[in-house]
């Protein structure tokens, strides 16, 4: 075993936890498996390998930012019911007496 119960109530501890016996010797077990199964990655030749972020290559699919000519001001207030020189014309929302 790679750890011991010491060392995982020792842990528990110094998170604040507290474990009874039976979840203490269940994390030791447990924690044991996975520091087993990191010496056998670690036993795997990785020389050549890149180190990579994401298991994937990530690309973007969303379209580049670049600006394009866009529509006059009489093209965008066309359909607007009421206009004001270049802006639409809205009815007040607060009343002033």
């Amino acid at each position: 075993m790679k750890i011991t119960k010491e060392a995982v109530g020792h842990i528990a501890h110094l998170a604040r936890l507290e474990l009874d016996p039976e979840e203490v010797e269940t994390y030791t077990v447990q924690v044991d498996r996975i520091l087993q199964y990191m010496d056998k990655l670690n036993s795997l030749d990785t020389k050549g390998i890149e180190p990579t972020s994401h298991a994937m290559p990530v690309v973007c699919v969303l379209r580049n930012d670049e600006a394009k000519s866009s529509f006059s001001t009489d093209e965008s207030t066309l359909n607007a019911p009421d206009r004001k020189g270049g802006f639409f014309k809205v009815p007040p929302i607060i009343e002033v007496d």
